[in-house]
Formats: structure tokens, sequence, C-alpha cells
């Protein structure tokens, strides 16, 4: 997918968070118990992160490692660590989706080191905060969604505003941390992340290997229902595939079965969701030792933004949205499709193309033959 302007999509952010700066009440008692939504599936896992050696936007590394050709290393290739492997996915992610030059903007016009006047003045711009990570599911884990929360300490929690950050492609829940996220951090906003069940869980079919939610790999069996995707394929299946093809790969959105797309406008409402839940879980009043709500639905500022199929993920939850979560959309180059009037056209060069505006599936179908 093509670089984008990540200023001019921001500065339409900027635009609606104004617009929008008066939304929510005041009718909150805190008398509500803080209960999970009932699509979080097996617990949720929390880190907190102290803007020094470790952060929410740049993993540690800062602007100087996000800009290095150089990716961060793994001290052990067999058997990488959890932190090592969402580092990795920070810096791969991060510089996918903007132009790392200097003179293409990085450092300059964005980039961590960039304040909200557009100067540099935040040194790294690392950013301190707290991350919740946990899978939405309906109890058989063939979709394990992965839903993550990052809420920055910057967080004013009388001015609550979160923005979402489906991931584009068939990315990881990373996948618009440049896009979508590092405007949200900046601002102070808490950043609702998913991976919209296409992301890139793999299953490694000739060693039987999976990835769970920390990127880290097991068995297949040993993994069970906890897997980002497991190929569904019996035993015997299994071992006759992997004897006429060997070492291959299945991966999630090619091969779940699941049809993912059809979900993602949901996966971004459970995102915005599952925010409200970690907000709530930070700041709502204690009750001896229970979190009571904050904040109900309609009460914080909610920006639905990313770019490609995270934007069409974020117009389809708009859609979707009959309850009230999402304030305002921005998105750029929405990977969307549409009833199109007979009477439209697309040519390239001057010659029209013949066959315009196909599903998802139809592309990968073209691809394949």
């Amino acid at each position: 997918m093509k670089r984008l302007s990540e200023a001019m999509v921001l500065a339409l952010a900027m635009a609606a968070l104004g617009l929008a700066a008066c939304h929510g009440d005041d009718n909150n008692n805190g008398s509500q118990t803080n209960s999970l939504p009932s699509f979080i599936s097996g617990s949720v896992r929390t880190q907190t992160y102290d803007g020094s050696s470790d952060d929410l936007l740049t993993a540690g590394l800062g602007k100087t490692g996000l800009a290095s050709a150089t990716p961060p290393g793994i001290a052990n290739a067999a058997a990488p660590s959890a932190a090592e492997l969402r580092r990795l996915a920070i810096y791969s992610n991060y510089r996918a989706l903007v132009d790392m030059s200097a003179n293409g903007g990085y450092g300059r016009f964005w980039g961590p080191n960039v304040d909200l006047n557009g100067n540099d003045t935040l040194g790294e711009g690392k950013i301190a905060g707290k991350e919740y990570l946990a899978f939405a599911d309906d109890g058989s884990g063939k979709l394990n969604v992965s839903l993550l929360v990052q809420i920055p300490t910057s967080f004013n929690p009388d001015q609550p505003c979160i923005v979402t950050a489906t991931s584009s492609g068939s990315r990881g829940v990373y996948g618009a941390i440049s896009a979508a996220g590092e405007w949200g951090l900046k601002r102070g906003c808490a950043v609702a992340y998913t991976d919209k069940g296409s992301g890139n869980g793999a299953h490694e079919l000739s060693t039987n290997t999976v990835t769970l939610i920390d990127g880290t790999l097991v068995n297949a069996t040993a993994a069970g229902k906890t897997s980002v995707f497991t190929a569904n394929l019996g035993a015997t299946d299994l071992a006759t595939f992997n004897t006429q093809f060997p070492n291959r790969y299945a991966f999630k959105h090619a091969h779940s079965q699941q049809n993912p797309e059809k979900n993602w406008g949901t996966n971004t409402l459970q995102a915005i969701q599952f925010a409200y839940w970690a907000l709530n879980d930070t700041y709502g009043p204690l009750d001896g030792s229970t979190r009571k709500t904050r904040y109900n639905r309609g009460d914080v500022t909610t920006i639905a933004a990313s770019v490609s199929n995270g934007g069409g993920a974020s117009l389809a939850a708009a859609e979707q949205d009959t309850q009230g979560w999402i304030t305002a959309v921005v998105v750029g180059e929405p990977q969307i499709n549409l009833r199109v009037p007979s009477q439209v056209s697309v040519s390239q060069g001057g010659v029209p193309v013949a066959s315009f505006g196909r599903p998802l599936a139809d592309y990968m179908t073209l691809a394949n033959l």
C-alpha cells in the first residue's frame, strides 16, 4: 500500500476533534460495576511503560531508533520474547505507512519528536502509559480478533477522548500506529486498536506451530483456542497435506474461513467498547476492590480513524453505530465497495478500465490465477 501524508489526514482529524469537543455528558453516578464486555475471550493482559526504557509509541526505540534502517535486534532468534516481538512490530508498522526520510518530512513535519505545533521539541518522543490487550471472540476460538488499548499518562480524565486505529491491509494490531495512533497519543487520547480479525497470525503447518496474542510461538495443540489463528485441519488431513505440500504456511486473512471483512465495522466498535472498559478500569471510582463506571456510552469524544482497509472499517463502524459510540470519522483512502451506478466509468491513460470496484475476494482470486 502506498504511503500517505500523515499531516493531511491528521489535520482533518484536528478539525473533527474541535467540532466534537463539547461531546459527552455529566450524568454518570458511578453506580454500575465496570463489567468486561461479553465479547472479550480469556484474560486481559496489561502492561505499563515508563516512557524511557519502553513506551507506547516507539517501544523504547525513540525517534532515532525508528529512523534507523537496522531493525531492533532479537537476543535469541529461535525464541524471541514478547517484548522483542512487540518492539519489532511497532518498528515495522510505524515505518510502513509514513515517509521515514528527512527530505520526506520525518523528524521535521511528523514523527515522535514533533510537537502539536509542528516543532521539533519532543526529543525522542517516547510516550509513557498503559496497554490493555485481549481477544474478541464468540467462544469458538475461530475469530480471536486482537484488541489493544493504549492510555497515555497525559490522558485527562475530565476531557476524555478516544481515537481508533484499526489496522490497514492485513496488518497486526499495531498496524495503524503511525497513521492514527501517534496523533491520538500526542493529544492525550486513549487509542483503540484492532487487527479486525485479519491480523498476520500464521500457522506453520509442517511443524504445527501457531502464534499467540503476544506474538510468541507454540504448538497448535497446546495453544487450543488461544492462538491468533489455527488452520481448520484435523490431524490426518494435516499429515496428508504436509506430505503433498511440505513447508507451507496458512495465514488468517486468507485461510480462516471466517470472511473477516464482513465484521470489520463490528470489530472497530468492539475496540471502542474495550477502550471504554479500560478507561473505567483506570479512572472509575473504587468501591472496595471493585471499579465502577465513570464513563458511559457517548461520554467520551471518539474519532474513528485509520487508512485503507482500516479506513473502510471505520466507515462500516459508523454505519453500524446505532448506539452513539462514535463522535466523528476521519479516514484516508478508505477501502470500500460501493454500488456503482451504471454511468460511472474509470479510465487509465485514456483507456477505459473493463472491471473496477470489485470486492476484495475478487482481487485475491485474480491474483491467485
